[in-house]
C-alpha cells in the first residue's frame, strides 16, 4: 500500500513586518519553501498561535515546525501558555516537533530549560555556527537576529551546536524534538531587509552595520539545515517508513 504524505504543520508565532509581507511571504511560507524541496510530496499546513487560532489535534500531524517571533518567552502571554502546554502534550506524544529562534526558546522553556535577554545583546546578520563531534549537521554559518537565548538547559536536551555569540544554539532532546536558534528559512534578501528597516530604531547603528557586513562576508548555505530536519520528521513520522 502507498503510504500517506507527510503531514507538517507549521506554527506561526510571528508576523513578518507589514512592509515585507509582499516581497517575502508569512514565516509559515519562508519555512516550506526551505524545507518543502527536502520533503517531496508532503502536505504543510499553517495554523497561527499568535493570531489567537486554535492549536491543532495532536495526532492530525506527523510533526510540528515552530516559527520565530518578535516576541519573548517570557512575556508568557496566555497564546505562549498555550502553546507550552501544547508542546508538553507533544513530548508526551512522542510526536516530531522543530523549532526555529523563538521556537527554540520556547521548547526550551516548555521542557524544563529558561530563556532569557541575552547580556551579550542582539545578534544579528550572518555568524558561524560550531557543532559537537558526531552531530548531523558540519560547521556553516547560518542568518541570526534575535536577543534572548536559551540560559539553562532543559532536562533531557543537548547542546549539539552554537556560534560565538549563542552557546547554546541548537538542542537535541531525548524524545523527538530539535531546535537552532539561527533562522535557517531566511534568505540574504530578507536579512538583509530586516537589518536595514530596524536600523537605528530597533537596532543600534553600530549593531546593523556589523550585520549587513557579515552578510557580505560569510556565504550561508541552508539546505544542510534543510536536510537535517527533513531527515528528523522522515525519521520520526508516522505515515511514511523511514528511507
Amino acid at each position: 500500500m502507498k503510504p500517506e504524505p507527510l503531514k507538517i504543520c507549521i506554527l506561526e508565532n510571528g508576523l513578518t513586518p507589514a512592509d515585507l509581507i509582499d516581497e517575502f511571504g508569512s514565516y509559515p511560507a519562508m519555512i516550506e519553501r526551505w524545507i518543502s524541496p527536502f520533503l517531496p510530496g508532503a502536505a504543510f499546513t499553517y495554523i497561527s498561535p499568535v493570531r489567537g487560532e486554535a492549536l491543532p489535534n495532536l495526532e492530525a500531524f506527523d510533526g510540528y515546525i515552530l516559527s520565530g517571533s518578535r516576541y519573548s518567552t517570557y512575556e508568557k502571554a496566555p497564546w505562549m501558555l498555550s502553546l507550552i502546554d501544547f508542546l508538553q502534550a507533544l513530548k508526551e506524544k512522542r510526536i516530531a516537533v522543530f523549532g526555529i529562534c523563538f521556537g527554540h526558546q520556547i521548547m526550551a522553556d516548555a521542557y524544563g530549560g529558561q530563556t532569557t535577554k541575552a547580556k551579550n545583546g542582539w545578534g544579528v546578520g550572518a555568524q558561524v555556527y560550531e557543532y559537537v563531534n558526531g552531530a548531523s549537521p558540519k560547521a556553516a554559518a547560518s542568518f541570526i537576529f534575535h536577543q534572548d537565548q536559551v540560559t539553562t538547559l532543559p532536562p533531557g536536551a543537548s547542546c549539539i551546536g552554537g556560534s560565538s555569540h549563542c552557546t547554546n544554539g541548537v538542542l537535541a532532546y531525548d524524545f523527538p524534538a530539535i531546535s537552532v536558534q539561527f533562522h535557517p528559512e531566511f534568505t540574504t534578501a530578507y536579512i538583509q531587509a530586516l537589518a536595514t528597516k530596524f536600523r537605528g530604531t530597533l537596532l543600534p547603528e553600530e549593531i546593523s552595520n556589523k550585520a549587513l557586513d557579515s552578510i557580505e562576508s560569510l556565504e550561508v548555505d541552508n539546505s544542510q539545515i534543510a536536510h537535517w530536519a527533513a531527515s528528523f520528521f522522515r525519521k520520526h513520522a508516522y505515515s511514511i517508513p523511514v528511507s
